[in-house]
């Protein structure tokens, strides 16, 4: 007797069932290029020589990840196990952008934000840390200069994406050592059809405070822009070594008082750098003096953000200190910023059904595929709809297409 085994049929992907309806207008707030490391010189040229070879070396030793190495042609079929299943540069679309733009079609997203690749990630990486010597050490000289040499050339390469595919939003990297530079900076990448940026989290933007009112010009062309203010993991070691962040007028007057390592005190704190900028700035004023800009967050985990809104609203005004500030100046409460301003992705192995269920914030949290790293799993459309199971048809609207939709905007 012979039993015939049914193959699945592979050409074709199907949503979960609570959200299949929703086809075609999901919104993905967290993926990423993976271009090979024979690629990089397409976008970079040959300045990207001494970062591709720093990289391998520093892979070769088992300090770096460079997959795939020999790779030059995104040529994967598309179907439903490649998809889910093959990651990085293998990925089918990982840097053939409209292989991509298939992908999305295939998958039902809409639009997709695009964080650094891994050349981008690793010119960051440089620029962080630019004064150890030990952190590429082949590349010598003006480390930090070559770092910011390198960024200048990917956040051209954004722009020229952006131009090209509305459904992708490449995120710019938005750097500067002065007030004047950040907004001379995000002025630039707006008027290069820029949509997206990504600033450092434990770094000073312009080296003051995100809640300084020297900055306000470059939040209102953001804003303005419909341009969101992104921030997403990597290395972030510099947040605690200054007191600069509480260097603001709201803050005046009070009585005194890699991407990233996956051990488990990073795992566990790798989201303050960007709790303290986003408290920084809801407590600072920014989103009352620049009402429609948008910040997001990815790969801090989503744990955090209950806790903190919580804490905001406990301590603000609530003060018996004297303050020449008085009780208070903020026109909202400081979790009714998170609510309006603020979106979250989260890893799919997180309950964020339990994050809604103690705090609330339905509006913040959105979907992500971080699509083609490993960490986004192998099926996360379908992680979180168990992660929201019983919430119903109007949560559900609001994680895949909704919220992502506030840092996609038309």
């Amino acid at each position: 007797m012979t039993v015939r085994t049914e193959q699945p049929d592979l050409s074709t992907f199907t949503l979960p069932e609570e959200i299949s309806h929703l086809a075609g207008q999901l919104n993905d707030a967290d993926a990423h290029g993976a271009m090979p490391v024979k690629r990089w010189a397409d976008v970079y040229g040959e300045v990207a020589e001494p970062l591709i070879d720093a990289v391998v070396t520093a892979s070769e030793a088992g300090v770096a990840i460079v997959e795939n190495p020999d790779l030059e042609a995104d040529e994967a079929e598309i179907n439903a196990d490649t998809v889910w299943n093959l990651k990085m540069e293998k990925a089918p679309g990982a840097f053939d952008l409209d292989r991509r733009i298939e992908v999305l079609d295939f998958t039902g997203i809409r639009r997709q934000i695009l964080y650094p690749d891994i050349a981008a990630i690793t010119t960051f990486a440089l620029y962080n840390k630019a004064h150890d010597r030990n952190v590429f050490r082949s590349i010598t000289g003006d480390r930090r200069g070559y770092a910011l040499r390198l960024m200048d050339i990917y956040n051209g390469w954004c722009g020229e994406v952006s131009r090209s595919y509305d459904r992708l939003r490449p995120a710019a990297l938005l750097v500067g050592d002065t007030p004047e530079e950040m907004i001379s900076k995000a002025d630039k990448l707006v008027k290069s059809g820029v949509r997206a940026v990504m600033l450092a989290g434990d770094e000073l933007p312009g080296g003051v405070s995100p809640a300084s009112n020297l900055l306000d010009p470059m939040w209102a062309t953001l804003a303005e822009a419909k341009c969101p203010v992104l921030m997403h993991i990597s290395v972030s070691e510099n947040f605690l070594k200054t007191l600069e962040w509480r260097n603001a007028p709201a803050f005046e007057g009070w009585m005194a008082g890699a991407e990233f390592s996956l051990d488990p005190w990073t795992m566990t704190s790798v989201h303050l750098p960007v709790q303290n900028y986003l408290a920084t700035m809801i407590l600072g004023g920014v989103f009352d003096r620049h009402p429609d800009l948008m910040f997001g967050a990815s790969e801090f985990t989503g744990h955090w953000v209950g806790p903190m809104a919580e804490n905001m609203d406990r301590f603000y005004g609530s003060t018996p200190f004297p303050t020449a500030q008085g009780f208070t100046k903020l026109q909202l409460r400081p979790s009714e910023y998170v609510s309006r301003n603020v979106r979250i992705t989260c890893f799919h192995f997180e309950d964020v059904g339990t994050y809604i269920d103690r705090y609330g914030f339905e509006d913040v949290f959105c979907y992500a595929s971080d699509y083609p790293h490993h960490e986004g799993g192998r099926d996360p459309m379908n992680s979180f709809v168990r992660s929201l199971s019983g919430k119903g048809a109007g949560t559900l609207q609001k994680f895949f297409v909704d919220n992502g939709g506030a840092l996609l905007a038309d």
